[in-house]
């Protein structure tokens, strides 16, 4: 292998290395709106029965879609512990730390998928 094949390969390891950890973001925010899709409605049928909520006021800007100006954090169906944390926080006005890896979206939605909570 010569030196620029060499080099070559440590720059895509290094660039590599790189994308895969800048996806994991630990915000600390505040809860903005909570959405519940019933389950069996008509208007946006690919989150029936799914949950989400914003972030506001974020101490960081994640690659993830936004609503009203806030980021979208998915909550996975089955998550009730989740959603009550959530409802929680919203009622308490606690700040939340969220991480998520906005690689990981709902099903192909934009719209990041939480990893961890927890109420601050």
């Amino acid at each position: 292998m010569n030196i620029k094949t060499k080099l070559l390969f440590i720059f895509c390891l290094l660039n590599l290395s790189f994308s895969i950890q800048a996806t994991r973001f630990d915000i600390t925010a505040t809860i903005g709106q909570i959405r519940y899709h019933e389950a069996s409605n008509t208007l946006a049928t690919s989150w029936k029965g799914h949950t989400w909520f914003s972030l506001a006021n974020p101490n960081k800007s994640p690659n993830c879609d936004k609503y009203d100006g806030e980021y979208m954090v998915s909550v996975p169906d089955g998550n009730e512990t989740a959603i009550a944390m959530i409802l929680a926080a919203k009622m308490s006005g606690s700040q939340v730390l969220i991480t998520i890896d906005d690689a990981v979206d709902f099903p192909s939605t934009g719209r990041c998928k939480l990893q961890y909570l927890t109420i601050k």
